[in-house]
């Protein structure tokens, strides 16, 4: 047994060797918007490092929703970390409350032992919660989808943020759908949409100001899920930045080429710290979306002004 556990232990030491190897001379990109499962992620923090190694990502950047219990986890002294030199960046994403749409703000280096910042982190895990709960009413409510009070329960007394993956899983689990994509588009989302109104959560102004007095870079995430023109975004981007807001993310999953330019070119006018990543979720809750290279392979992250300030 002791011979098996050492030639166990000699190859984990090889592969370590030939992946650092191989990290340290590949070419690299920046990826800054990644999850992990302490919100609707599928894989731990360690393992969402390990993997960007493996994916030769240079600089990482973690953002749970509306959490820092991932982060905590993360010992920046880690061997695997020092070997290869990968930077980590710690972060958060935060969901404020909009009439239609959706509005995320990322906010980098924020520091995860702030009172203040602890303390909300309690209030949005309840709302949580709550939002989740009355999404389970909607679609009981409009197409009869009925979960078991067992599954209920593990997901409230469940140690991450919940979402509408968990929603999602459930939906298949049940054998509504197949996949998480077909049960957004036929259930959850539209669900969502009638639950906005109601749905507890907080002002994008509480959120700017939250990453500010924790010592965090607020940067508006994938601009494009806000759902508005360009003189309503405009408008809107205006205010946030009066409040605030230091960056935009031109560079991500959902955005088109021409979409990155439009944003790119608005970031340069209010100068504004240019940031992106891939929204990596993992292989199943977003299967088309690959951390370091987006979807269709429509990100190759070689620079980022943000990356000056962090």
């Amino acid at each position: 047994m002791e011979t098996e556990e050492f030639f166990a232990q000699s190859l984990d030491k090889f592969l370590e060797r030939n992946i650092i190897k191989k990290y340290r001379e590949s070419e690299k990109v920046i990826d800054l918007h990644t999850h992990t499962n302490f919100s609707d992620g599928e894989y731990s923090p360690q393992e969402l490092i390990r993997l960007a190694i493996e994916n030769k990502i240079s600089t990482l950047g973690i953002t749970d929703h509306d959490t820092i219990d991932g982060i905590k986890q993360i010992d920046l002294e880690d061997e695997l970390i020092q070997k290869t030199g990968i930077k980590i960046v710690k972060g958060i994403e935060l969901s404020a409350k909009v009439p239609k749409g959706r509005m995320h703000i990322l906010g980098y280096n924020i520091d995860e032992n702030n009172e203040t910042l602890c303390k909300k982190m309690t209030t949005l895990k309840d709302n949580s919660i709550n939002s989740v709960l009355s999404i389970m009413e909607q679609i009981k409510k409009d197409y009869d989808i009925i979960f078991s009070y067992e599954d209920i329960k593990a997901l409230v007394n469940a140690n991450h943020n919940l979402g509408r993956p968990d929603i999602a899983r459930l939906c298949i689990k049940y054998g509504y759908t197949t996949s998480v994509q077909e049960s957004f588009d036929k259930y959850l989302t539209p669900a969502y949409k009638k639950c906005q109104g109601t749905k507890k959560g907080i002002s994008y102004e509480e959120c700017l100001d939250l990453i500010l007095k924790s010592g965090g870079l607020p940067v508006l995430a994938h601009p494009k899920s806000l759902e508005l023109n360009h003189l309503e975004f405009l408008k809107l981007l205006k205010n946030m930045i009066s409040c605030g807001l230091k960056g935009i993310e031109v560079y991500h999953s959902s955005h088109t080429k021409e979409e990155m330019e439009y944003y790119l070119k608005i970031a340069n006018k209010y100068n504004l710290l240019i940031s992106g990543g891939s929204d990596y979720h993992g292989p199943n809750t977003k299967p088309d979306i690959f951390i370091g290279t987006g979807k269709n392979n429509n990100l190759h992250i070689k620079k980022l002004s943000i990356l000056n300030h962090l």
